[in-house]
């Protein structure tokens, strides 16, 4: 049956498509000669509308010849007035010319004239239209034609004045046909001089007794007709868009040469696929320019009248459509019943699988408060298997309850049968199950309702949290450890830093008396040398005093070599990350006292080759040193502004306070060990600090910024990113070692 079903399926589609392709072949047979028919009406309308515009140009010339004859003597200034009135009337003119006959005799009389004219050296010269066409003196001839008018007289005409037309080779033999003959005669086609497109020249040769032929030359005028605008037909491209034009030149100089084509503005239609090119030429009924007109389309498929053959195709499909309706909807229906069944199977099994798989227990009650369904995470916290659960009551298998419930509370399941709105559990909720274990778990209740929105049960979600709470537990003590290691590293670091600072100082201070001593003795035992009766129990006395403090000295010495020369490992560091420890580590104290921290931080990594805890200990020693300056200030005026940036080779970091500054005395030692502004201060953090700076190549200082408070910076070389240096540094005098 279904082999029969499906054959007539295919007899349907394939007595369709025969049908459908002979109706196109019979439509397209007819669109085909509908277009021929329309193509040969514009291809007539466009050779009488060319015909016309060189019949109006052969009528120029002839207007030419009555004023000739109206006229004796011939004068050039009656033919430039003339030109002037008839141009603006016919678009397909470029320009009027007049090509004086010089024969070689009246030469320098000729230029003498035209020189005057124009107010300066006037020359004959050449132009090659078809070959160099570059400018260059014209040679003597013994007949020269030459152009003395031109209009319209435009500015980027001026270098046409003196042309020689007879010396172009190009024009020569038109030019010698006209003369020869007396009649008007076209030459070929050329770009004009200005750039502004391909034209042609129709030459009149002018005798001064036409009646005594051939009579004298007066010259030759030539008409400049644009090929351009003698195709211009803007109503026939509106009419029949997509039309090639093109004009052959057809005579005895050059037989079926093309002398202009004018193609089509590219548009839209241009990207359907050409079906077929008509054609058509049409000779122009004129003697002086006997031109043959080309007429050409493409026709393509947006030409074709594609609403009568889709309204065909449409009662065709139409027809069959209803013909095999009952057999395809009764093979639809069949589909989606299958689809259907389908459908639900596999919304069943994946809600199936996402219930086995997620780790949340899900326990779907009726409305009668028993079990229908509950996933294995729920089984888990329930501590049974699905046949003790499901279809029992949920009471009897399980009971929420809140921890340490000061009060009685309505239990959450029968809070969302009674509401019909979901339910949050809340905080610190017990699950105990009918084996009495108990689990901390979080979730809520959510109603279920039928199509017709009636309460048909609810959904359970619950969550162990006893995992999590371990988890949370676990990562709490690794952090205060890790916080407590910390800290007692920036404490060991800041009791090495002091002991090198005292230490360094102490050695300084004992140097200087263990000098003096050394130097007194010398001095007593060279004032005993000169005196006989001194005994030389003093003399020895002296000289092991000298010994001692040498000795002394010695040991002092050897002190700050070991305090100096311990190297330092250095890694690289980020300041941003730096600043964030110490926040982390201040945090407490800026909080304590009220003070607001503006973080600045570069978006970019600011890395430098450093030690990371003695860089803390100190921003920690400026933060601590802002916080004491902030200590008088009002709670509103309490800000501390913390500012990483790179500049050029150098990483900054800025703390500054918005206390009442540095006095201008305090700024010159303010660095120095052992001075300080506090009256309990050591005066060693900022020593400290200064010699941390310095060791790494940097520089701190220190400044005012008015109406801000102080502000403390901090240079560092910045080193790129991802090629640290782990070569040790040693430190500095009076620097605590292996910090």
């Amino acid at each position: 049956m279904r082999n029969f079903r499906r054959d007539g399926v295919h007899l349907f589609v394939l007595a369709w498509a025969l049908c459908a392709l002979l109706v196109t072949v019979l439509w397209g047979m007819g669109e085909l000669q509908r277009l021929r028919d329309e193509f040969e009406s514009v291809a007539q309308r466009a050779h009488a509308m060319v015909a016309r515009k060189l019949d109006q140009n052969e009528s120029v010339l002839s207007s030419v010849d009555a004023l000739m004859a109206a006229s004796r003597p011939f004068e050039a200034s009656e033919l430039s007035t003339f030109a002037r009135e008839l141009l603006p009337h016919y678009p397909q003119l470029h320009s009027f010319i007049f090509f004086q006959s010089v024969p070689l005799a009246e030469r320098p009389l000729f230029l003498r004239q035209m020189s005057s004219k124009f107010g300066e050296t006037f020359y004959i010269r050449d132009f090659d239209v078809a070959g160099s066409r570059a400018w260059r003196p014209a040679a003597a001839r013994s007949q020269s034609l030459v152009i003395s008018m031109l209009e319209p007289d435009r500015p980027e005409a001026g270098p046409m004045f003196g042309y020689d037309i007879w010396g172009d080779a190009y024009f020569r033999p038109a030019l010698s046909r006209a003369l020869e003959t007396g009649q008007r005669m076209a030459s070929g086609a050329f770009e004009l001089h200005e750039g502004g497109g391909r034209a042609y020249l129709l030459f009149q040769p002018l005798f001064e007794d036409r009646e005594k032929a051939p009579g004298k030359l007066v010259g030759v005028v030539g008409l400049v007709v644009f090929c351009d605008r003698l195709l211009q037909a803007p109503a026939l491209e509106s009419l029949l868009p997509g039309l090639d034009l093109t004009l052959y030149q057809d005579g005895v100089l050059a037989p079926g040469a093309p002398l202009f084509q004018r193609l089509h503005t590219s548009s839209e239609r241009d990207w359907w696929p050409v079906l077929r090119r008509l054609e058509a030429r049409l000779p122009l009924s004129s003697v002086a320019q006997p031109f043959v007109l080309g007429v050409a389309r493409d026709v393509r498929v947006t030409d074709l009248a594609l609403l009568p053959w889709l309204w065909q195709q449409s009662l065709l499909l139409a027809f069959f459509v209803f013909a095999g309706l009952v057999h395809l909807q009764r093979m639809a229906l069949r589909h989606e019943r299958q689809q259907s069944d389908e459908a639900i199977f596999l919304q069943s099994e994946r809600a199936s699988v996402t219930l086995s798989a997620i780790h949340d227990g899900v326990i779907i009650l009726r409305q009668d408060h028993a079990i229908e369904l509950a996933n294995p995470m729920a089984l888990e916290l329930m501590g049974m298997a699905a046949e003790e659960v499901v279809g029992r009551v949920c009471h009897e298998v399980f009971h929420l309850q809140a921890e340490l419930a000061a009060e009685l509370a309505e239990d959450p399941i029968r809070e969302c049968f009674r509401t019909a709105q979901p339910v949050v559990l809340a905080e610190r909720m017990q699950l105990t199950s009918a084996r009495g274990q108990i689990r901390s778990v979080e979730g809520g209740v959510s109603p279920l309702f039928s199509r017709e929105g009636r309460l048909i049960g609810v959904v359970c979600a619950l969550r162990d949290l006893g995992p999590l709470r371990q988890r949370t537990v676990a990562a709490l003590e690794a952090s205060e450890s890790k916080v407590k290691e910390h800290l007692e590293k920036l404490s060991h670091v800041a009791r090495l830093h002091t002991m090198g600072e005292m230490a360094s100082g102490i050695a300084h201070e004992l140097n200087q008396p263990l000098t003096a001593i050394a130097n007194y003795c010398q001095a007593s035992i060279q004032l005993l040398e000169g005196v006989e009766e001194a005994p030389a129990q003093v003399n020895a006395a002296l000289r092991l005093a000298v010994a001692q403090a040498e000795r002394a000295g010695e040991i002092i010495k050897r002190l700050r070599a070991l305090v100096s020369k311990r190297a330092i490992e250095t890694r690289l560091i980020d300041l941003n990350q730096v600043v964030g420890n110490c926040m982390f580590l201040a945090e407490y104290d800026l909080k304590e006292r009220g003070i607001e921290v503006v973080q600045l931080l570069s978006g970019y990594p600011v890395a430098v080759l450093a030690d990371s805890i003695q860089l803390e200990q100190v921003v920690l020693n400026l933060l601590s040193n802002a916080m004491d300056a902030l200590r008088d200030e009002p709670m509103m005026k309490r800000h501390v502004i913390v500012h990483t940036r790179r500049e050029g080779k150098k990483a900054i970091l800025e703390v500054r306070d918005t206390g009442r500054g540095i006095t201008p005395n305090s700024l010159e030692v303010l660095f120095h060990p052992f001075f300080s502004t506090k009256p309990n201060g050591m005066g060693l953090g900022l020593s400290i600090c200064q010699t941390i700076v310095e060791q790494y190549g940097g520089l701190i200082s220190a400044e005012n910024i008015p109406a801000s408070g102080a502000c403390f910076r901090i240079e560092l070389p910045l080193s790129r990113q991802g090629e640290p240096d782990r070569s040790a540094v040693p430190s500095p005098d009076g620097c605590g070692a292996g910090v």
